[in-house]
């Protein structure tokens, strides 16, 4: 069952989250699901997402954690996104 208001797509995307590498797993307007191998200590985050030679600054807060058990441990995180700026817009709207 869906539960985003809005279209989420699939796309992976290098990106850092609290400075710490991560990787975007889908994207929409409200929010991001990103996966890395640690976890942030606040719920309020900062995420940095490269495209080309533009970086897209990115405020949110975390709404869910799952957390992996595997050979690499990781966690997909979901988190709802800030104001977000026009840049993110035009990506998305590039992705779909």
């Amino acid at each position: 069952m869906e539960k985003r208001k809005e279209k989420r797509v699939k796309k992976r995307i290098l990106s850092s989250l609290e400075e710490r590498p991560a990787i975007i797993v889908d994207v929409s307007q409200g929010g991001i699901q990103i996966s890395m191998s640690s976890t942030p200590k606040n719920q309020a985050v900062s995420i940095k997402l490269k495209i080309g030679d533009k970086t897209i600054d990115l405020h949110g807060d975390i709404r869910w954690i799952n957390k992996t058990i595997s050979t690499q441990n990781s966690s997909n995180i979901g988190i709802s996104i800030h104001d977000a700026p026009a840049e993110y817009l035009q990506l998305l709207e590039g992705y779909t």
